[in-house]
């Protein structure tokens, strides 16, 4: 069969097949793979979190904003009270996990994340952060970018000591 004479059910066939490598490695909100981020058993229960390159994305708040609202980073910890996905830091802020997306291919894990934030200094206000973490698969240390629409940022999360 020449490709000239391919009809619209062989090009679908064929483009199905094709695309079925790729998409075999792309992985989006499986709870039951391991995840460096929400998956207890891999990395342990707490989690220190290094945050740097703080900048701000608006002219309306400093980077003290940013600074404050963030730190230098913070321990996370499986909040005990919550469901998995939802952690509470060593200044009392909550996060929730409600959006995942993940990639694995040639060793390399990637994951673009959403959470929710509730800092300690301003509970009755929930910030939605947009993550972005990259490291390789099985391994404990991953690092990434995040950005809350005001703040942006580099994390580093290592183990807690």
């Amino acid at each position: 069969m020449r490709l000239t004479k391919l009809r619209h059910p062989g090009v679908v066939l064929l483009i199905t097949f094709a695309m079925l490598g790729a998409a075999s490695s792309h992985v989006i909100n499986r709870e039951n793979i391991a995840n460096p981020f929400s998956d207890m058993k891999r990395v342990l229960p707490s989690r220190q979190v290094i945050v740097d390159n703080l900048t701000v994305q608006t002219d309306a708040v400093g980077v003290e904003f940013c600074k404050e609202r963030y730190g230098s980073g913070t321990t996370f910890y499986p909040d005990q009270n919550g469901k998995q996905g939802q952690f509470i830091s060593d200044r009392n802020d909550k996060i929730s996990l409600y959006d995942r997306s993940e990639w694995r291919q040639d060793g390399i894990y990637t994951e673009h994340s959403k959470l929710l934030i509730t800092f300690h200094y301003d509970p009755d206000v929930e910030v939605e952060v947009t993550i972005f973490i990259t490291g390789f698969i099985d391994s404990k240390p991953f690092s990434g970018v995040f950005s809350d629409g005001i703040c942006t940022g580099h994390f580093s999360v290592v183990e807690a000591k």
